[in-house]
Protein backbone atom coordinates (compact mmCIF):
# COMPACT_ATOMS: atom_id res chain seq x y z
CA UNK A 1 0.00 0.00 0.00
CA UNK A 2 3.04 2.55 0.72
CA UNK A 3 4.17 2.12 -2.70
CA UNK A 4 0.90 2.90 -4.35
CA UNK A 5 0.35 5.40 -2.55
CA UNK A 6 4.24 6.71 -3.14
CA UNK A 7 3.61 6.40 -7.13
CA UNK A 8 0.65 8.00 -6.83
CA UNK A 9 2.15 10.90 -5.81
CA UNK A 10 4.57 10.63 -8.49
CA UNK A 11 1.95 11.12 -10.81
CA UNK A 12 0.19 14.11 -8.60
CA UNK A 13 4.67 15.50 -9.65
CA UNK A 14 4.29 14.85 -13.42
CA UNK A 15 0.91 16.30 -13.74
CA UNK A 16 2.03 19.34 -12.02
CA UNK A 17 5.24 20.14 -13.84
CA UNK A 18 3.02 19.50 -17.20
CA UNK A 19 0.95 22.42 -16.26
CA UNK A 20 3.76 24.17 -15.28
CA UNK A 21 5.29 23.61 -18.62
CA UNK A 22 2.03 24.50 -19.87
CA UNK A 23 2.03 28.08 -18.08
CA UNK A 24 5.31 28.48 -20.00
CA UNK A 25 5.03 27.71 -23.34
CA UNK A 26 4.97 31.63 -24.64
CA UNK A 27 8.09 32.13 -22.50
CA UNK A 28 10.89 33.14 -24.50
CA UNK A 29 13.42 34.03 -22.19
CA UNK A 30 17.06 32.48 -22.75
CA UNK A 31 17.98 28.93 -21.27
CA UNK A 32 21.30 28.03 -20.45
CA UNK A 33 21.81 23.61 -19.77
CA UNK A 34 24.85 23.32 -17.99
CA UNK A 35 26.32 20.02 -18.01
CA UNK A 36 29.69 18.99 -16.36
CA UNK A 37 31.68 16.31 -17.21
CA UNK A 38 33.15 15.23 -13.93
CA UNK A 39 37.17 15.03 -15.16
CA UNK A 40 36.65 15.58 -18.65
CA UNK A 41 39.61 16.87 -20.63
CA UNK A 42 39.92 19.26 -23.65
CA UNK A 43 41.74 16.46 -25.76
CA UNK A 44 38.58 14.55 -25.80
CA UNK A 45 36.84 17.36 -27.77
CA UNK A 46 39.87 19.20 -30.05
CA UNK A 47 41.74 15.90 -30.84
CA UNK A 48 41.63 14.49 -34.20
CA UNK A 49 39.69 11.16 -33.79
CA UNK A 50 36.76 13.29 -31.64
CA UNK A 51 34.38 12.95 -34.57
CA UNK A 52 34.54 9.01 -33.97
CA UNK A 53 34.94 8.81 -30.04
CA UNK A 54 32.66 11.51 -29.12
CA UNK A 55 30.25 12.58 -32.34
CA UNK A 56 27.84 14.53 -30.14
CA UNK A 57 30.60 16.79 -27.80
CA UNK A 58 32.34 17.18 -31.24
CA UNK A 59 28.95 17.99 -33.20
CA UNK A 60 28.84 20.83 -30.15
CA UNK A 61 32.04 21.82 -30.44
CA UNK A 62 31.77 22.51 -33.98
CA UNK A 63 28.45 24.51 -34.47
CA UNK A 64 29.64 26.31 -31.42
CA UNK A 65 32.57 28.05 -29.40
CA UNK A 66 35.00 25.96 -27.10
CA UNK A 67 37.71 25.79 -24.69
CA UNK A 68 41.43 24.52 -26.14
CA UNK A 69 41.59 24.76 -21.79
CA UNK A 70 40.48 26.12 -19.25
CA UNK A 71 42.49 26.76 -15.75
CA UNK A 72 40.85 26.05 -13.04
CA UNK A 73 40.96 26.83 -8.82
CA UNK A 74 43.04 25.49 -6.04
CA UNK A 75 42.73 22.87 -5.82
CA UNK A 76 41.41 21.31 -8.87
CA UNK A 77 38.37 19.06 -7.41
CA UNK A 78 35.37 18.69 -7.74
CA UNK A 79 33.33 20.74 -4.95
CA UNK A 80 35.35 24.42 -5.48
CA UNK A 81 35.31 24.05 -9.15
CA UNK A 82 31.83 23.33 -9.58
CA UNK A 83 31.49 25.96 -7.15
CA UNK A 84 32.91 28.69 -9.33
CA UNK A 85 31.47 27.48 -12.30
CA UNK A 86 28.23 28.74 -11.00
CA UNK A 87 29.67 31.60 -9.07
CA UNK A 88 32.71 32.87 -11.32
CA UNK A 89 35.28 33.79 -8.11
CA UNK A 90 37.80 31.65 -6.24
CA UNK A 91 37.44 29.33 -3.55
CA UNK A 92 38.51 31.77 -0.92
CA UNK A 93 35.64 33.69 -1.98
CA UNK A 94 32.58 31.87 -2.75
CA UNK A 95 33.84 29.38 0.82
CA UNK A 96 33.66 26.15 -0.44
CA UNK A 97 37.82 25.62 -0.13
CA UNK A 98 37.55 21.71 -0.59
CA UNK A 99 35.78 18.79 -1.15
CA UNK A 100 35.65 17.53 2.66
CA UNK A 101 35.55 19.31 5.19
CA UNK A 102 38.51 20.16 8.22
CA UNK A 103 37.75 17.24 10.40
CA UNK A 104 41.08 15.57 11.41
CA UNK A 105 39.51 13.83 14.04
CA UNK A 106 36.80 12.30 11.60
CA UNK A 107 34.10 13.25 13.97
CA UNK A 108 31.90 13.83 10.75
CA UNK A 109 32.47 10.58 9.46
CA UNK A 110 34.28 11.92 6.49
CA UNK A 111 31.41 14.26 5.49
CA UNK A 112 31.51 16.85 2.29
CA UNK A 113 30.92 20.42 1.79
CA UNK A 114 27.48 19.02 0.59
CA UNK A 115 25.27 22.47 2.09
CA UNK A 116 24.33 25.25 0.07
CA UNK A 117 24.47 27.88 2.56
CA UNK A 118 27.77 27.61 2.97
CA UNK A 119 28.49 29.19 -0.48
CA UNK A 120 29.23 33.13 0.72
CA UNK A 121 28.57 34.62 -2.93
CA UNK A 122 25.12 34.36 -5.11
CA UNK A 123 25.41 31.71 -7.40
CA UNK A 124 23.86 31.54 -11.43
CA UNK A 125 20.95 29.59 -10.56
CA UNK A 126 20.16 31.79 -7.27
CA UNK A 127 20.88 34.85 -9.56
CA UNK A 128 18.34 33.46 -12.02
CA UNK A 129 15.22 32.46 -9.36
CA UNK A 130 16.01 36.29 -8.08
CA UNK A 131 14.57 37.59 -11.21
CA UNK A 132 11.78 34.79 -11.60
CA UNK A 133 13.37 32.56 -13.21
CA UNK A 134 13.18 29.06 -13.34
CA UNK A 135 16.25 26.54 -11.76
CA UNK A 136 16.89 23.26 -11.27
CA UNK A 137 19.78 21.21 -10.26
CA UNK A 138 20.72 17.62 -11.14
CA UNK A 139 23.08 15.88 -8.55
CA UNK A 140 24.95 19.60 -8.72
CA UNK A 141 27.71 19.68 -5.71
CA UNK A 142 26.64 21.95 -2.89
CA UNK A 143 23.22 21.87 -3.40
CA UNK A 144 21.36 20.77 -0.34
CA UNK A 145 19.30 23.44 1.05
CA UNK A 146 19.36 25.58 -2.45
CA UNK A 147 15.87 27.26 -3.07
CA UNK A 148 15.37 25.44 -6.70
CA UNK A 149 12.44 24.66 -8.32
CA UNK A 150 13.64 21.67 -8.90
CA UNK A 151 16.44 19.85 -7.06
CA UNK A 152 17.89 16.11 -6.75
CA UNK A 153 21.71 17.32 -4.33
CA UNK A 154 24.57 15.73 -4.69
CA UNK A 155 24.43 13.90 -1.28
CA UNK A 156 26.43 10.09 -1.29
CA UNK A 157 27.27 9.28 2.47
CA UNK A 158 27.08 5.69 1.35
CA UNK A 159 26.81 2.71 -0.65
CA UNK A 160 24.02 1.47 1.75
CA UNK A 161 20.68 1.73 -0.08
CA UNK A 162 19.51 3.98 2.64
CA UNK A 163 21.25 6.96 1.30
CA UNK A 164 18.38 6.90 -1.78
CA UNK A 165 15.59 7.44 0.77
CA UNK A 166 17.53 10.29 2.56
CA UNK A 167 18.12 11.46 -1.35
CA UNK A 168 14.48 11.49 -1.22
CA UNK A 169 13.88 13.87 1.64
CA UNK A 170 16.72 15.75 0.03
CA UNK A 171 15.14 16.31 -2.72
CA UNK A 172 12.57 18.86 -3.76
CA UNK A 173 9.84 18.73 -4.56
CA UNK A 174 9.64 15.67 -2.26
CA UNK A 175 7.81 13.92 -4.46
CA UNK A 176 10.45 14.79 -7.54
CA UNK A 177 11.99 11.26 -7.41
CA UNK A 178 8.62 9.52 -7.37
CA UNK A 179 7.46 11.89 -10.32
CA UNK A 180 10.95 10.48 -12.24
CA UNK A 181 10.04 7.10 -11.37
CA UNK A 182 6.79 6.63 -12.83
CA UNK A 183 8.30 8.85 -16.25
CA UNK A 184 10.33 6.04 -16.78
CA UNK A 185 8.38 3.09 -15.07
CA UNK A 186 11.25 1.67 -13.21
CA UNK A 187 12.26 2.52 -9.55
CA UNK A 188 16.00 3.53 -9.21
CA UNK A 189 18.36 1.78 -7.35
CA UNK A 190 21.31 2.93 -5.27
CA UNK A 191 24.32 4.02 -6.00
CA UNK A 192 22.55 6.20 -8.63
CA UNK A 193 24.52 6.36 -11.72
CA UNK A 194 24.98 8.76 -15.28
CA UNK A 195 22.21 6.80 -16.92
CA UNK A 196 19.53 7.90 -13.35
CA UNK A 197 21.03 11.40 -14.10
CA UNK A 198 20.17 11.78 -17.75
CA UNK A 199 16.56 10.58 -17.06
CA UNK A 200 16.26 12.99 -14.50
CA UNK A 201 17.41 15.66 -16.86
CA UNK A 202 15.58 15.19 -19.53
CA UNK A 203 12.61 15.00 -17.35
CA UNK A 204 13.14 18.36 -16.54
CA UNK A 205 13.18 19.48 -20.02
CA UNK A 206 10.36 17.59 -21.39
CA UNK A 207 7.96 18.65 -18.39
CA UNK A 208 9.45 21.92 -15.89
CA UNK A 209 11.54 23.57 -18.57
CA UNK A 210 13.62 25.75 -16.40
CA UNK A 211 15.75 28.81 -17.77
CA UNK A 212 18.92 27.45 -16.34
CA UNK A 213 19.31 23.61 -15.66
CA UNK A 214 22.69 22.59 -13.76
CA UNK A 215 23.73 18.64 -14.46
CA UNK A 216 27.06 16.81 -12.98
CA UNK A 217 27.30 13.50 -14.70
CA UNK A 218 30.07 12.13 -12.82
CA UNK A 219 30.70 8.26 -13.98
CA UNK A 220 33.85 9.32 -15.95
CA UNK A 221 36.18 10.76 -12.71
CA UNK A 222 35.45 7.33 -11.38
CA UNK A 223 36.66 5.37 -14.16
CA UNK A 224 39.66 7.61 -14.75
CA UNK A 225 40.55 7.02 -10.65
CA UNK A 226 40.29 3.18 -10.80
CA UNK A 227 41.94 2.54 -13.95
CA UNK A 228 43.81 5.60 -14.98
CA UNK A 229 42.83 8.52 -17.87
CA UNK A 230 43.46 7.51 -21.12
CA UNK A 231 42.33 3.91 -20.25
CA UNK A 232 40.10 1.78 -21.63
CA UNK A 233 37.33 1.67 -19.21
CA UNK A 234 37.71 5.23 -19.55
CA UNK A 235 37.09 5.56 -22.89
CA UNK A 236 34.58 3.20 -22.91
CA UNK A 237 32.33 5.55 -20.21
CA UNK A 238 33.35 8.82 -21.83
CA UNK A 239 31.81 7.00 -25.09
CA UNK A 240 28.83 6.45 -22.85
CA UNK A 241 28.61 9.97 -21.43
CA UNK A 242 28.64 11.26 -24.92
CA UNK A 243 25.35 9.63 -25.40
CA UNK A 244 24.29 10.44 -22.83
CA UNK A 245 24.94 14.28 -23.93
CA UNK A 246 23.17 13.47 -27.49
CA UNK A 247 20.03 12.46 -25.41
CA UNK A 248 20.13 15.73 -23.67
CA UNK A 249 20.58 18.05 -26.91
CA UNK A 250 17.62 15.87 -28.35
CA UNK A 251 15.40 16.60 -25.03
CA UNK A 252 15.81 19.80 -25.72
CA UNK A 253 15.15 19.46 -29.54
CA UNK A 254 12.00 17.69 -28.97
CA UNK A 255 11.12 20.13 -26.56
CA UNK A 256 10.80 22.84 -29.05
CA UNK A 257 13.59 25.54 -27.46
CA UNK A 258 16.35 24.76 -29.39
CA UNK A 259 16.20 28.59 -30.58
CA UNK A 260 16.22 29.77 -27.20
CA UNK A 261 18.96 27.35 -25.23
CA UNK A 262 22.40 27.18 -24.91
CA UNK A 263 23.36 24.09 -24.11
CA UNK A 264 26.97 24.14 -22.29
CA UNK A 265 29.50 21.27 -21.41
CA UNK A 266 32.02 22.03 -18.53
CA UNK A 267 34.33 19.73 -16.71
CA UNK A 268 35.70 20.62 -13.02
CA UNK A 269 39.40 19.04 -13.72
CA UNK A 270 41.88 17.23 -16.15
CA UNK A 271 43.46 13.95 -14.91
CA UNK A 272 47.23 12.91 -14.15
CA UNK A 273 48.19 8.82 -13.84
CA UNK A 274 49.30 7.97 -10.46
CA UNK A 275 52.03 5.39 -8.56
CA UNK A 276 53.04 6.90 -5.48
CA UNK A 277 51.44 8.58 -2.49
CA UNK A 278 53.35 11.11 -0.40
CA UNK A 279 51.18 10.99 3.50
CA UNK A 280 52.92 14.80 5.25
CA UNK A 281 50.83 13.46 8.36
CA UNK A 282 53.71 10.30 9.04
CA UNK A 283 56.16 13.19 9.73
CA UNK A 284 54.31 15.24 11.79
CA UNK A 285 53.16 12.16 13.64
CA UNK A 286 56.85 11.25 13.92
CA UNK A 287 57.83 14.59 15.70
CA UNK A 288 55.15 14.91 18.13
CA UNK A 289 53.00 17.03 16.24
CA UNK A 290 50.06 14.70 15.76
CA UNK A 291 48.95 12.01 18.21
CA UNK A 292 46.69 8.49 16.97
CA UNK A 293 45.14 6.10 19.25
CA UNK A 294 45.92 2.16 19.23
CA UNK A 295 43.62 2.14 16.28
CA UNK A 296 45.12 5.31 14.21
CA UNK A 297 42.50 7.46 14.74
CA UNK A 298 43.64 11.15 15.40
CA UNK A 299 43.08 12.10 18.89
CA UNK A 300 44.85 15.36 18.96
CA UNK A 301 47.04 17.45 16.61
CA UNK A 302 49.12 20.82 16.06
CA UNK A 303 49.30 20.06 12.36
CA UNK A 304 47.36 18.20 10.17
CA UNK A 305 47.87 17.92 6.55
CA UNK A 306 44.58 17.77 4.80
CA UNK A 307 44.59 16.11 1.37
CA UNK A 308 43.17 17.49 -1.77
CA UNK A 309 44.08 14.86 -4.08
CA UNK A 310 47.40 16.66 -5.93
CA UNK A 311 47.58 18.85 -3.71
CA UNK A 312 47.22 19.44 0.30
CA UNK A 313 46.71 22.22 2.95
CA UNK A 314 48.68 22.25 6.72
CA UNK A 315 46.98 23.39 9.38
CA UNK A 316 47.84 24.86 12.57
CA UNK A 317 46.22 24.60 15.70
CA UNK A 318 49.13 26.28 17.77
CA UNK A 319 50.84 29.20 15.64
CA UNK A 320 53.24 28.72 17.27
CA UNK A 321 55.09 25.62 15.51
CA UNK A 322 54.71 27.40 12.44
CA UNK A 323 58.71 27.97 11.80
CA UNK A 324 58.82 23.81 12.83
CA UNK A 325 56.15 22.72 10.52
CA UNK A 326 57.61 24.94 7.67
CA UNK A 327 61.27 23.42 8.15
CA UNK A 328 59.79 20.10 8.30
CA UNK A 329 57.93 20.68 4.90
CA UNK A 330 60.95 22.13 3.50
CA UNK A 331 63.12 19.23 4.36
CA UNK A 332 60.73 16.48 2.87
CA UNK A 333 60.86 18.71 0.11
CA UNK A 334 64.30 18.71 -0.24
CA UNK A 335 64.42 14.82 -0.28
CA UNK A 336 63.06 14.01 -4.57
CA UNK A 337 61.73 10.51 -3.23
CA UNK A 338 58.75 12.21 -1.61
CA UNK A 339 57.77 13.79 -5.06
CA UNK A 340 56.94 17.42 -3.69
CA UNK A 341 57.05 20.38 -6.50
CA UNK A 342 56.27 23.00 -4.09
CA UNK A 343 55.60 24.18 -0.60
CA UNK A 344 53.26 27.40 -0.78
CA UNK A 345 53.20 29.91 1.96
CA UNK A 346 49.70 31.43 3.67
CA UNK A 347 50.60 34.51 1.33
CA UNK A 348 51.13 32.76 -1.65
CA UNK A 349 47.42 30.64 -1.07
CA UNK A 350 46.24 33.66 -0.83
CA UNK A 351 47.26 35.14 -4.37
CA UNK A 352 46.24 31.62 -5.70
CA UNK A 353 42.61 32.05 -4.00
CA UNK A 354 42.74 29.01 -2.05
CA UNK A 355 42.35 27.76 1.80
CA UNK A 356 42.60 30.65 3.83
CA UNK A 357 43.13 29.56 6.70
CA UNK A 358 45.87 27.11 5.85
CA UNK A 359 49.33 27.81 6.75
CA UNK A 360 51.02 26.68 4.01
CA UNK A 361 50.05 24.52 0.94
CA UNK A 362 51.73 21.69 -1.26
CA UNK A 363 51.93 20.54 -4.80
CA UNK A 364 52.86 17.10 -6.07
CA UNK A 365 55.23 15.88 -9.09
CA UNK A 366 52.99 14.23 -12.14
CA UNK A 367 52.59 10.50 -10.61
CA UNK A 368 52.14 11.57 -7.32
CA UNK A 369 49.69 11.70 -5.30
CA UNK A 370 48.83 12.96 -1.52
CA UNK A 371 46.75 11.50 1.53
CA UNK A 372 46.18 12.26 4.69
CA UNK A 373 47.21 9.21 5.95
CA UNK A 374 50.39 8.87 8.78
CA UNK A 375 51.94 5.23 8.69
CA UNK A 376 54.60 5.92 6.03
CA UNK A 377 55.69 9.07 4.43
CA UNK A 378 55.44 7.30 0.54
CA UNK A 379 53.93 4.40 -0.69
CA UNK A 380 52.21 3.19 -3.33
CA UNK A 381 49.04 5.43 -4.87
CA UNK A 382 45.13 3.63 -4.17
CA UNK A 383 44.61 5.49 -7.18
CA UNK A 384 45.29 4.86 -10.86
CA UNK A 385 44.45 8.54 -11.78
CA UNK A 386 43.59 11.99 -9.91
CA UNK A 387 43.36 15.65 -9.63
CA UNK A 388 44.13 18.34 -7.44
CA UNK A 389 47.00 19.58 -8.43
CA UNK A 390 47.65 23.19 -8.81
CA UNK A 391 45.55 23.92 -12.03
CA UNK A 392 48.64 25.48 -14.07
CA UNK A 393 49.57 21.93 -15.92
CA UNK A 394 48.03 21.49 -19.03
CA UNK A 395 47.00 17.99 -17.81
CA UNK A 396 44.50 19.25 -15.34
CA UNK A 397 42.65 21.84 -17.67
CA UNK A 398 39.38 21.67 -17.82
CA UNK A 399 36.50 21.80 -20.45
CA UNK A 400 34.11 24.34 -22.25
CA UNK A 401 31.87 23.82 -25.46
CA UNK A 402 28.99 26.64 -25.62
CA UNK A 403 26.33 26.44 -28.10
CA UNK A 404 22.96 28.34 -28.40
CA UNK A 405 21.27 31.52 -30.25
CA UNK A 406 24.24 33.79 -28.39
CA UNK A 407 27.46 32.56 -29.23
CA UNK A 408 28.22 33.99 -32.70
CA UNK A 409 31.66 32.94 -32.52
CA UNK A 410 32.79 29.97 -33.79
CA UNK A 411 35.60 27.65 -32.81
CA UNK A 412 38.60 27.67 -30.44
CA UNK A 413 38.34 30.85 -27.78
CA UNK A 414 42.20 29.27 -26.71
CA UNK A 415 42.68 28.59 -23.05
CA UNK A 416 40.63 30.30 -20.59
CA UNK A 417 39.86 30.86 -16.88
CA UNK A 418 37.15 28.98 -15.33
CA UNK A 419 36.06 32.15 -13.14
CA UNK A 420 35.42 33.95 -17.21
CA UNK A 421 32.09 30.75 -17.22
CA UNK A 422 29.68 31.95 -14.70
CA UNK A 423 29.85 35.63 -15.86
CA UNK A 424 29.13 34.71 -19.54
CA UNK A 425 26.59 33.01 -18.46
CA UNK A 426 24.77 35.00 -16.64
CA UNK A 427 24.69 37.41 -19.56
CA UNK A 428 22.82 35.28 -21.77
CA UNK A 429 20.56 34.98 -18.84
CA UNK A 430 20.14 38.81 -17.82
CA UNK A 431 21.60 37.92 -14.54
CA UNK A 432 23.83 39.48 -11.98
CA UNK A 433 26.56 37.79 -9.98
CA UNK A 434 28.94 38.97 -7.26
CA UNK A 435 32.03 40.97 -8.98
CA UNK A 436 34.03 37.89 -10.72
CA UNK A 437 37.95 37.28 -10.60
CA UNK A 438 37.62 37.08 -14.63
CA UNK A 439 35.52 39.10 -17.61
CA UNK A 440 33.08 37.31 -19.45
CA UNK A 441 33.88 35.62 -22.68
CA UNK A 442 33.54 37.38 -26.35
CA UNK A 443 31.03 35.32 -27.87
CA UNK A 444 29.41 38.09 -30.12
CA UNK A 445 32.06 38.11 -32.95
CA UNK A 446 33.26 40.75 -34.61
Amino acid sequence: MRRGKTWLAGVSGVLAAAMLSLAAAQDDEARVVLISIDGLMPSSYTSADSARLVPNLARLAAGGAYADGVVGVLPTVTYPSHTTLITGVTPARHGIYDNRILDPENRSSAAWHWYARAIKVPTLPMAARARGLRAAGVFWPVTVGMDLDYVLPEYARSRHPESLTMLRALSWPRTFIDSVEHTRQRPFDWPLTDRDRTDFTTFLLRTVDPHVLLVHLIDLDTAQHEHGPGSREANEMLARIDGYVGEIAEAVRSAGRADRTHLVVVSDHGFLPLQQQVQPNAAFKREGLLRVNDRGDVVSWDAYFHSSGGAGFVYLRDPAVRPRVEAILRALQADGKNGIREVWTAEELKSRGAHPEAAFGLDVVDGFYTSAAHDVVVKPSTSRGGHGFAPDRTALHASFIIGGPSVQKRGSLGVIRMTSIAPTLAGILRVSLAPSDSPPLELGGK
